[in-house]
């Protein structure tokens, strides 16, 4: 993991910020002044403090410590606060300076670590990928209560991830269901080599084919048993709604879309009987405020299949399905 943090190249705190970490250090120290020593619970209060005196909101800034602390340390919350007076190991200590000033830069918590979790496992992140999202969970959730209520039949199902960026769909629903035939693609070559290492970290490299595609482009002639895309779907202008942390770090290529951000599902809609099977179903992540014109863009496209929103936590519409009914491919 100390390897893993080493790779990222993050942003020096100034040297003031340094001296006071320092400080904080020897004042707690129970060793010798070569080694110095501080608590977890003591450089928890100094980054919270450095952080908040940064401008940044204080409970959102406890979240992202105990996710830094938790990660690194691999422990659970619970874990992490049962043992707070505990103290931090060296390693850790040597680079929390420089992961407090990335916190104040707006570096999301996952690029510091590495890593986020995903439907109980942890994937491997950078700049190159989008950090995956809990209402994500809740298309593979649909996806997976779909496969077990309607089993396709076929001895080993077809499923298709259209911009799987690191791969956290397809190598969940892989994963979670070993008699599919997974095919993860991805326009950008840098998101794909982070879907690699994730294959390689899950061992699920016999089980899932990774291939550099522009939605469906790599693909003629063939049909799957399912499609899955999370696709860019935020509008050009939309950044005024959007965390600075996103702005700022997670990458163009899989955030944005033209047409406010309904260009990449009218592209799908109008191929998605060229690459389902006959009642071949596909399910896409989408916008709060896109339901409705994502609800016409697929039944103009599709007439005749039955197409569903569905909602997330907060009752917006988060997910849409189109199921096809046979005719739909011929």
């Amino acid at each position: 993991m100390a390897e893993d943090v080493e790779q990222h190249k993050m942003p020096s705190l100034n040297e003031n910020g340094k001296g006071r970490f320092q400080r904080q250090v020897g004042r707690t120290s129970r060793a010798s002044a070569k080694n110095p020593s501080i608590s977890l619970l003591e450089a928890r209060k100094w980054a919270l403090a450095e952080i908040v005196a940064a401008g940044k909101d204080e409970e959102e800034t406890l979240d992202n410590l105990d996710f830094l602390l938790t990660g690194a340390l691999k422990v659970n919350y619970g874990m992490l606060r049962a043992n707070l007076t505990r103290t931090m190991p060296d390693w850790l200590a040597a680079r929390w300076p420089n992961w407090v000033a990335a916190l104040v830069k707006n570096r999301p918590a996952q690029y510091i670590i590495g890593e986020a979790p995903f439907y109980g496992r942890d994937f491997l992140v950078d700049e190159r990928v989008l950090i995956p999202r809990p209402e994500t969970e809740l298309l593979v959730d649909w996806v997976l209560n779909d496969l077990k209520k309607e089993p396709i039949l076929a001895e080993n199902p077809t499923l298709l991830d259209v911009g799987t960026g690191s791969g956290a769909i397809a190598l969940t629903l892989s994963d979670e269901r070993p008699e599919l035939q997974v095919t993860a693609a991805d326009i950008s070559r840098p998101a794909l080599a982070i879907a690699f290492e994730n294959r390689k970290k899950l061992g699920l490299q016999a089980r899932v084919e990774l291939e550099e595609s522009d939605l469906f482009a790599a693909f003629d002639g063939q049909r799957f048993d399912v499609i899955v895309s999370n696709p860019p779907y935020i509008r050009q202008d939309g950044q005024s709604e959007m965390d600075e942390s996103v702005v700022s770090y997670e990458p163009d290529l899989a955030l944005y879309a033209d047409n406010k951000g309904l260009a990449l599902y009218e592209k799908m809609a109008v191929q998605l009987a060229d690459h389902l099977t006959e009642n071949g179903r596909a399910y896409f992540e989408i916008g709060y405020d896109q339901g409705a014109a994502l609800t016409k863009i697929f039944k103009e496209a599709l007439p005749t299949a039955e197409v569903q929103l569905k909602k997330d936590l907060a009752g917006l519409d988060r997910m849409i399905r189109v199921k096809l009914h046979g005719n739909e491919t011929l």
